[in-house]
């Protein structure tokens, strides 16, 4: 007799549960989205009870229970729940509306690599489907599968989270590849040193996860993205294990470890990560500055990059941002905090900035360094009409920087469409893409008109170019959640792309991007990409139909 299991409401949320925000917290923010979107945010709609029922395991998983017996395996629902998916916004539509859900088979779970090696070769002998799973927080559908495509497992790598060796001689530091980040910087940290990459979603990915999507950091400027920061991998693989080289610097053939990272567990799953550390810098120094046009701001770090001074830290916001980000900031109303926004305002306009972009950059180092590089920014940022407002708001950013996905959460069961889309432009190409994608998402019926929302940020600066962050934010067609979402989705990349932009800065490809890659990449490197994926794993067990179809 089959039992009906009840799961959480709230399983699909990001992080932890003590750190949830709410809308409500934030009135100033509610006020402007109510009137904008033309909509009420009290009627909150939580998703529906989950209940599953309890299944009778499949031939595959009492065969991977009969040859590998010391082998973790979660087949309960709840655990196989948690697994099935990412955190992209597609990902909760389906977990929020109960569709499309593709529930693993199991979740397996190995202690060492030992373990994982004999799963992959059982998985290959058996040609079940492998997922690879790290911190589980990517955002482009990573572990979605093809129309079609069922029964994979889903392989829990939490359990390889081992520091093989710190080296503080050669500065380099080796790590298995499911350790977390905050585990991996505190160990660093308690030695002084640092990796330097500090992604938003730091405290819930791991090392294989950051390399296997060629993840970007919010410190990335100065540190370098993880393809800059990785030294060598070690990869299991249906065909075997691959070590890439151990060397910075050689002239020994072709180095494989670009092929994967970026690579989304699709050749191999990273087990080992070498990595470049640095010392803890000993002096911070935020720099924070509005200018009146967002074309002024971009000039300033476009020549910080052009001239080598690059910041750590790098957000700088347009002028809706701006906005929405001093509303973010105020949680209780009262006199004071009005009479202190109408002074504000009152300032803002006197100096020709009513509708501001704020800079928020941040240099480490040595404090000569340092110095000499924020003497050279604040020339800049006078040079460029803009006004220097103190250090204050971008150590205050700097506090809640890994809290602004929690919000998110709150605002779909307020029903509110909220994604973010990022790519890396030319300089010269950010302004116009910027203005030809409001355009066309004000003429677009699932945008909401003029009524939506866009907000935009530079976030990673190089001398030839910048990637910008994306937030869309409208009311949901309840109805037809999915097909409003794929319609800006649609509107969003196709506009990058025709700007020559990447289809990913930080994200990587997975399902979401896959038909984009595919549009801008060409035959030779998919044959090249086809014929890899065919060595390594010829019955096309690992992550099957990301980046292309086997």
């Amino acid at each position: 007799m089959k039992n009906k299991i009840e799961i959480a409401e709230d399983w699909w949320k990001w992080g932890a549960a003590t750190n949830r925000k709410k809308l409500a917290e934030y009135p100033k923010l509610k006020q402007f989205l109510e009137g904008k979107l033309q909509t009420n945010l009290d009627d909150v709609q939580s998703a529906p009870t989950f209940e599953l029922e309890t299944e009778e395991e499949s031939s595959v998983v009492k065969n991977f229970k009969k040859e590998l017996p010391h082998i973790i395996i979660q087949t309960d629902i709840a655990q196989k729940l948690l697994k099935s998916i990412g955190k992209s916004y597609h990902d909760l539509l389906f977990a929020f509306h109960h569709e499309k859900l593709d529930i693993p088979q199991a979740v397996v779970c190995p202690k060492d690599q030992e373990e994982l090696q004999q799963i992959i070769s059982w998985a290959d002998k058996n040609k079940t489907i492998l997922v690879p799973f790290g911190g589980g927080s990517n955002v482009v559908g990573a572990f979605l599968l093809k129309d079609g495509m069922t029964g994979r497992f889903v392989l829990d790598l939490s359990k390889l989270n081992r520091v093989v060796e710190i080296n503080e001689e050669a500065f380099t530091a080796t790590f298995e590849g499911g350790m977390y980040g905050p585990e991996l910087e505190k160990l660093l940290n308690d030695r002084g040193f640092t990796m330097g990459h500090f992604p938003q979603s730091f405290e819930f990915s791991t090392i294989g996860g950051w390399a296997a999507t060629r993840s970007a950091g919010q410190e990335s400027s100065h540190y370098g993205k993880i393809d800059d920061i990785v030294i060598s991998l070690k990869v299991m693989t249906p065909a075997g294990i691959v070590n890439t080289s151990m060397y910075e610097g050689d002239a020994e053939g072709i180095n494989l470890k670009s092929l994967f990272i970026g690579s989304e567990g699709i050749l191999g799953v990273i087990t080992e990560v070498k990595v470049k550390i640095h010392r803890k810098p000993k002096t911070k120094k935020w720099l924070t500055a509005i200018f009146p046009t967002f074309e002024d701001g971009a000039n300033v770090l476009k020549q910080l990059a052009q001239n080598e001074y690059s910041p750590s830290v790098v957000r700088y916001s347009d002028e809706e941002e701006t906005a929405f980000m001093i509303m973010y900031t105020i949680t209780k109303p009262s006199l004071i905090t009005d009479t202190l926004e109408y002074g504000a305002k009152a300032f803002l306009n006197l100096k020709g900035m009513s509708k501001p972009n704020i800079l928020m950059i941040r240099f480490d180092g040595e404090k000569p360094d340092v110095d000499i590089k924020v003497k050279f920014a604040t020339k800049l940022v006078k040079n460029h009409k803009g006004f220097m407002t103190g250090e204050g708001l971008g150590k205050k950013w700097e506090e809640s920087r890994y809290g602004l996905p929690y919000m998110r959460d709150d605002m779909l069961e307020r029903g509110l469409v909220v994604d973010t889309m990022e790519t890396v432009l030319p300089w010269n190409k950010i302004e116009p893409m910027k203005r030809e994608l409001k355009a066309r998402l004000e003429n677009s019926e699932a945008y909401g008109g003029e009524k939506g929302v866009l907000l935009a940020h530079l976030s990673h600066i190089y001398a030839s170019a910048s990637s910008i962050y994306f937030t869309v934010i409208t009311k949901m067609d309840r109805e037809q959640a999915f097909e409003q979402w794929t319609e800006i989705k649609n509107i969003v990349t196709d506009t990058i792309v025709e700007f020559g932009g990447a289809v990913s800065h930080h994200h990587s490809v997975g399902h979401d991007h896959q038909k984009w890659y595919l549009q801008k990449t060409d035959e030779v490197t998919i044959k090249i990409l086809k014929a890899v994926k065919n060595t390594l794993d010829p019955n096309g067990i690992l992550n099957p139909g990301k980046l292309f179809d086997e």
